[in-house]
């Protein structure tokens, strides 16, 4: 991986010295002495506190018989912290930890820490960045694993955007991201840490053309080897493809829409399925006569699966919602998202077993009231409902609903 990295750099450097337009991304370093709120001496800090949830959590452990209702209460502290050298370099770091509280199930409180530091260097029309993310959590991952589980992800890329033209850039990154699993986190019998644990190594990069100053049309692709710890059975390597569109924020249209290709091939194809075909990652909101947003979005992939006979699924997962200004500082929120998780069996096993597939549904409304641009009062609730083909103990549903505050100092 590291050397990689620094082959790329070697590499991108000589055109750098060949470039003669200076680089846009300097700007970069005037936002943040402009926009952020705190300044002592070399740091520009952006503080901020959020109250993401204070309410009742109506099924805390997402059961399927019995439920058991807590009052929960989660608090974030963060801080944005950037310290730019001149024009030709900026250091970004954001800081924050979700604070966890029940009342009376003290197995589900936690502390989750998570920071993200990335690194700018400009030189004419050559930006050398790297960037790692680190988050411990007892979280859940997602709707497929229901214990809260203490779990690692570390995230690191280093590399280069090179601009050829004003509107024609290639970028280009050396990729490592590990996941770890406690030794105690245990779902369903089955230690997560056997089958979830992996580093994941590769090369990732996106070729971008500027349409307009609020539009542009890129390719993202990456070629990427996972190799689990505990279980290499389900090593494997992929290759991904997606071209699509990114949208400022202040187009009419704003967010990206991407759709592409990928290709799974394990290095046991004996025993793992192969997978190909459609990819996504689509968010795009719209405002009308500036009081109501409609939003939409989609995601289709390959994830991998805590269960040993399932390896992994296919989640799809399609969503909208619409935020509508009710005159002076209120607004409301509604939304509804629909995930779809389609298993994937190991070879091995009988072809008559059933098929697999989850389906969870996600219903939200909020009232909120803004205090200013940025701080924001709202009291909400969020009803899910989840089912399975074939598995009886993750058919359950639930209800969440309390405050939340949003609040920058």
């Amino acid at each position: 991986m590291r050397t990689k990295v620094v082959a790329l750099l070697f590499v991108l450097t000589p055109l750098c010295a060949a470039a003669q337009t200076p680089t846009n991304d300097a700007a970069n370093v005037d936002e943040v002495r402009k926009d952020y709120r705190v300044h002592a001496g070399p740091f520009y800090v952006n503080p901020a506190i959020l109250l993401k949830e204070a309410g009742v959590d109506t099924n805390v452990f997402n059961q399927s018989g019995e439920q058991k209702s807590d009052f929960t209460v989660t608090v974030t502290p963060q801080a944005d912290v950037a310290v730019p050298f001149a024009r030709r370099a900026l250091l970004k770091t954001t800081v924050g930890t979700d604070l966890v509280y029940y009342a009376k199930y003290d197995t589900e409180r936690s502390i989750n820490p998570q920071v993200r530091v990335r690194a700018e260097a400009y030189a004419h029309r050559l930006t050398l960045f790297a960037e790692d993310a680190y988050l411990n959590t007892r979280q859940r991952p997602n709707f497929e694993i229901d214990v809260r589980s203490r779990h690692l992800e570390n995230d690191a890329e280093a590399g280069g955007e090179l601009r050829l033209t004003p509107k024609f850039s290639i970028e280009l990154a050396g990729k490592r991201a590990i996941a770890k699993y406690d030794a105690d986190a245990v779902f369903a019998g089955t230690s997560l840490q056997e089958t979830l644990n992996r580093r994941t190594d590769g090369l990732v990069g996106t070729i971008r053309h500027r349409l307009s100053p609020l539009t542009t049309i890129a390719v993202k692709f990456d070629r990427l080897t996972d190799t689990f710890t505990y279980s290499p059975l389900r090593d494997s390597r992929s290759f991904r493809v997606m071209p699509g569109v990114e949208f400022k924020p202040h187009a009419l249209v704003s967010g990206i829409a991407r759709v592409g290709y990928r290709r799974f091939a394990p290095d046991n194809p004996g025993v793992l399925p192969e997978f190909s075909g459609l990819v996504a990652d689509l968010g795009l909101s719209y405002t009308l006569l500036g009081s109501t947003t409609f939003g939409v979005s989609y995601h289709r992939d390959l994830t991998y699966s805590y269960e040993t006979a399932n390896p992994f699924f296919v989640d799809n997962s399609i969503g909208a919602s619409i935020r509508r200004a009710l005159g002076g500082r209120f607004d409301t929120i509604v939304s509804a998202d629909r995930h779809t998780y389609d298993y994937a069996r190991l070879l091995t096993l009988p072809a008559t077993l059933a098929e697999r597939t989850d389906t969870t549904w996600v219903y939200g409304a909020n009232v909120g009231y803004r205090i200013r641009r940025d701080a924001r009062i709202g009291f909400g609730a969020t009803y899910y409902q989840r089912d399975s083909t074939t598995v009886r103990f993750v058919q359950y549903d639930g209800l969440r609903y309390g405050a939340t505050v949003n609040y920058g100092f």
